[in-house]
């Protein structure tokens, strides 16, 4: 049986804007404890992007949505309090995951670019002389931030990375791509994981039911592509297996507090509502 998941709708939000019930949140302090940290799927209309953060200060941008998506990325990271960027992570060189990094370099303090080697020299167009770059490998465990580790499950031929974010007994399977040799690997390989990051903006490609049986996630997010449309096999596969499925595209921002033996779920609406709605 699934462990109860506890699902907190802004109980650790400080808005500074609370002029209109539909104004959109302005600012967000997560107020985290020891050995707790916070994983932000952001809301953008096209694109990926994940925010995690630890409670001395770290923050690490895995993915950066569609240049499409600028602006409210920029806009997402000054909710979330972001003033540098410890490190972006790429896992894809589709520009619905890249669009935004040459973006970033210009605006933030970025002091770490990661990143499978040929995504690199393909899409960053000039390196600041204090950001570091470095590449990822199969098989490495990184720390990512203050007591989270990320170890890096596969790197397709093309740089796509799969890796697993582990906090405790707690884990967020992050699948880069959909493909059938690579979740049998996992299945076979007996891992588990409380939160899914749906591979390939929900393509019925993957995802499968052995897949979905086997590592027996208790929650999924779906971000949009704006030519992929999210399959409705896979959702079904997804309610079949117990799953709740979130789209932070609809919803607004979700933040996951993960501690090492639970999490709890906040939705952040960051858009304005329109009057009636």
């Amino acid at each position: 049986m699934k462990k109860m998941m506890i699902v907190t709708f802004l109980l650790f939000v400080l808005s500074i804007n609370t002029g209109s019930s539909n104004a959109p949140i302005q600012s967000v302090d997560l107020n985290l404890e020891n050995q707790e940290i916070a994983i932000t799927f952001f809301d953008l209309s096209i694109g990926e992007a994940i925010l995690v953060q630890d409670p001395i200060g770290g923050n690490v941008l895995i993915n950066t949505g569609s240049s499409s998506s600028e602006k409210e990325l920029i806009e997402r990271l000054q909710i979330y309090q972001v003033k540098e960027i410890n490190e972006i992570w790429l896992t894809n060189a589709d520009e619905a995951y890249s669009g935004n990094i040459n973006s970033l370099l210009r605006y933030f303090n970025v002091k770490e670019i990661i990143a499978p080697k040929r995504l690199v020299e393909s899409l960053i167009q000039k390196i600041p002389s204090q950001t570091k770059v470095s590449n990822l490998k199969v098989n490495e465990s990184i720390e990512i931030v203050e007591g989270a580790a990320i170890d890096i499950l596969h790197i397709s031929k093309a740089g796509v990375a799969t890796f697993m974010l582990s906090l405790g007994s707690q884990d967020l399977l992050v699948m880069g791509e959909t493909d059938r040799e690579l979740e049998e690997e996992i299945v076979n390989s007996g891992k588990t994981a409380e939160v899914l990051k749906v591979a390939n903006f929900g393509s019925d490609v993957g995802t499968t039911s052995q897949f979905l049986h086997a590592i027996n996630p208790q929650m999924a997010v779906i971000f949009r592509h704006k030519k992929i449309d999210i399959s409705e096999s896979v959702l079904e596969r997804l309610s079949e297996n117990w799953t709740e499925v979130y789209y932070p595209y609809r919803i607004g921002s979700v933040t996951i507090r993960m501690q090492e033996d639970g999490y709890d779920v906040i939705t952040i609406p960051t858009k304005s509502t329109p009057p009636g709605h």
